[in-house]
């Protein structure tokens, strides 16, 4: 690839990703549907180095050189001052890049204070980007009902069936959507094997011509089975957590919260198969958790309120992880804690209930309890005994059941306490 600035590399902040991979979908639709194939064939997106995401288009040389480069903010804020270092910093590579004929686009989440001719007045080498009707920003919900549009638009221009079926429009946006955060965790993969990450980035742009080809393909043949859920499961976790972040106030999110935050998500996303459906079950002891098929899916996989209430909330209010696997915190009497989605109330009631549901969870699953937690932390609920709270579960109280393995998991689960947030947060912040 021709050579050209290297400025720092967004990929790490993952908060961001999820709106920011959605726009550049969105954006990339729109050129498959202004464009002839001919001219797609020479564009690539290039993600998170020259800019947040940027247009390449092939020389006849070799290497590529940059069409339009793109600045994506996903944060609420109206007022211009909130974006004006920003504005300056994608001005600032725009004149480094040397090339008149390079568009700087921004992308805005939220209306701003200032109309577009305004900021642009005031930053003439980079323009706000502009929806339908006019439009100078779109939001996170509206991103996703544009991309579907687009998507019915590209399907009647390269004469592609399902353009009049939205469960077809909808199983392409996730499709398309897939490459994008394909490649992210691919490139953080190579990261995390030492190679620089801006390189990495630089180096490992998706043509253009992929996003047409994965909409030709045969909708028929594809398989619902647990990989197809497996993979809208990642695409929600993905999504409760850009919209937790999305309703933070501006004052409460700092830098600093954001990268402990985009480091539990990076996380989750590098999880394989296995581990990723172990880290599901672990933060959802009170249900058991399946996707093989539909009803699974439907019934047994993510909450949203949970995993925005309890989940994620524990995890933005309580220190960075000081465990061994990247999540859980160990107290300084050596106490081990874990995260849950539990969002139950702290009456006699939910505590019975909850307790009930984790043992018959256990015992259903032979689920094994969190890298040995001691405590477990609920949004609200806390019960010392689960044993106790739980005594309507025949298996508790059996002695002997003759099947070893289960009466070593009850035993592990029953030494277990949830704990509300509250509390943890005091035992563990300090």
């Amino acid at each position: 690839m021709a050579n050209q600035p290297l400025p720092h590399t967004a990929i790490p902040t993952w908060s961001g990703f999820i709106y920011q991979g959605r726009v550049a979908l969105y954006h990339i639709l729109k050129q498959l549907n202004i464009k002839t194939e001919d001219e797609i064939n020479e564009l690539v997106l290039q993600i998170d180095s020259i800019e947040d995401f940027t247009i390449l288009k092939s020389l006849a040389t070799g290497g590529h050189t940059p069409v339009s480069m793109h600045q994506v903010k996903a944060v609420k804020s109206a007022s211009y001052t909130t974006y004006k270092g920003d504005f300056e910093q994608l001005e600032k590579k725009w004149t480094a890049i040397g090339l008149q004929t390079v568009e700087a686009f921004f992308h805005l989440a939220t209306q701003n204070e200032k109309t577009k001719v305004q900021i642009e007045d005031l930053h003439p080498n980079m323009k706000i980007y502009e929806y339908e009707n006019n439009a100078e920003s779109c939001s996170l919900n509206d991103i996703g009902i544009k991309i579907k549009e687009q998507i019915i638009l590209t399907l009647q221009k390269y004469n592609i069936t399902g353009h009049n079926n939205p469960d077809t429009v909808q199983l392409l946006s996730e499709i398309l959507e897939k490459i994008i955060s394909d490649k992210v965790i691919y490139i953080h993969a190579l990261n995390h094997g030492g190679a620089a990450i801006r390189n990495v980035a630089y180096d490992n742009p998706i043509p253009l011509q992929d996003f047409l080809n994965a909409m030709r393909i045969d909708i028929a043949l594809l398989v619902q089975d647990e990989v197809y859920f497996e993979n809208k499961i990642r695409n929600n976790l993905n999504r409760y957590y850009q919209e937790f972040c999305l309703d933070c106030e501006d004052d409460q999110l700092s830098p600093e919260l954001k990268t402990k935050m985009d480091k539990y998500s990076i996380l989750f996303n590098s999880y394989d198969t296995t581990t990723f459906k172990e880290f599901l079950q672990n933060i959802r002891p009170h249900k058991s958790v399946s996707y093989e098929n539909l009803q699974q899916y439907t019934d047994l996989s993510l909450n949203e309120d949970e995993m925005k209430d309890s989940f994620y909330q524990i995890l933005f209010t309580i220190k960075e992880s000081n465990g061994a696997e990247g999540i859980g915190w160990v107290c300084s009497e050596s106490k081990q804690y874990f995260p849950t989605s539990i969002d139950y109330s702290n009456s006699e009631s939910s505590k019975k209930k909850v307790s009930e549901r984790i043992i018959k969870t256990a015992l259903n699953k032979m689920v094994d309890v969190p890298f040995n937690s001691d405590y477990l932390i609920t949004l609200e609920c806390n019960v010392d005994n689960i044993e106790a709270y739980a005594n309507n579960i025949s298996h508790v109280n059996y002695v002997d059941t003759g099947e070893a393995e289960s009466d070593t998991k009850i035993t592990q689960w029953k030494k277990v306490s949830l704990i509300d947030l509250e509390t943890a947060k005091n035992k563990l912040n300090d």
